[in-house]
């Protein structure tokens, strides 16, 4: 089975690999609910309690002029 990983701590996206689904209880931070599509300067969150996805925007940093 197809799965998506993400941290425990801040649910941001960390991958996807296959694991059997008898293991999926085993391992924590993943889930089959793949995360939505994103862009450059934004970050898929996981929110284990309402098991969806959400997007979030990547602060960009100012650039310098010299």
């Amino acid at each position: 089975m197809r799965v998506f990983y993400f941290s425990p701590e801040s649910g941001v996206y960390q991958g996807e690999g296959f694991l059997d689904e008898r293991d999926l209880e085993r391992v924590e931070a993943l889930t089959p609910i793949a995360p939505p599509r994103y862009a450059k300067g934004e970050v898929p969150v996981f929110n284990a309690t309402t098991q969806s996805w959400m997007l979030l925007k990547v602060p960009q940093k100012p650039h310098l002029s010299q």
